[in-house]
């Protein structure tokens, strides 16, 4: 027996089968098609047995684990709610700022014939110690304005520019679609930030989780277009 409880302005109503309760079923449901897109993407790169650039395995393991973060996301931020409680809500934080940590250390490794290593060291200790304060104010908060400036931070501030500077010096096409992928980025957190919704049914959550959808998929473009090189 379905039954439907219709109680906040904005969010899903509740979906009730029999006595299980699952919230926001929308919502949940396009969060996990971005945690999909992030599965897909992951099993192309394990499958992909050619030569690899070196930042391959980082590619690799950004997607999965956005996947896991992202189908944390959805069941234990908002479907399972009712059974989990907030908390949960810290394992997508934190899995997906993992992920993040990954994105920036496979694009300073495109860099690494570009400028001295010393500097990509350095680098790469400052995305760590970014990704261990980060982490540490999500525990320690449990804000969700945490994970969105620790996504601001790695993707506008690092890789955005690393993934420039890397397409002039290439041209590989793939640098291009990541640039892109993040300034198109912007668009589902306004959304999301805006609270812009076409209805309860498809709210703010769901709008900026389907373009999400989309971005990792421009993200998997870029990065298989430079991590799988020819024989």
């Amino acid at each position: 027996m379905f039954t439907v409880e219709n109680e906040d302005p904005i969010l899903n109503p509740t979906l009730w089968i029999g006595s299980f309760e699952w919230r926001e079923p929308v919502t949940t449901l396009t969060d996990f098609l971005t945690a999909l897109v992030c599965f897909y993407a992951f099993y192309h790169f394990s499958k992909y047995k050619g030569k690899q650039s070196q930042s391959f395995v980082n590619y690799k393991f950004y997607f999965l684990f956005f996947a896991i973060g992202m189908t944390s996301a959805a069941w234990f931020g908002h479907g399972l709610q009712a059974y989990v409680g907030f908390n949960w809500k810290i394992i997508g934080w934190v899995m997906s700022a993992t992920a993040l940590l990954s994105m920036e250390i496979g694009s300073i490794k495109e860099l690494k014939n570009i400028i001295p290593n010393k500097i990509i060291s350095l680098l790469q200790v400052l995305f760590i110690v970014q990704y261990v304060v980060m982490v540490s104010l999500m525990i320690s908060s449990k804000n969700f304005v945490i994970p969105q400036l620790n996504s601001t931070i790695s993707l506008v501030l690092f890789v955005i520019p690393i993934q420039l500077i890397a397409y002039i010096q290439t041209k590989k096409i793939g640098h291009a679609y990541i640039f892109g992928a993040i300034i198109y980025g912007a668009l589902p957190g306004l959304i999301y930030n805006n609270q812009i919704s076409v209805s309860k049914w498809f709210n703010y959550h769901d709008i900026s989780h389907v373009l999400m959808a989309i971005f990792m998929f421009v993200i998997f473009k870029g990065t298989s277009n430079i991590s799988f090189l020819k024989r």
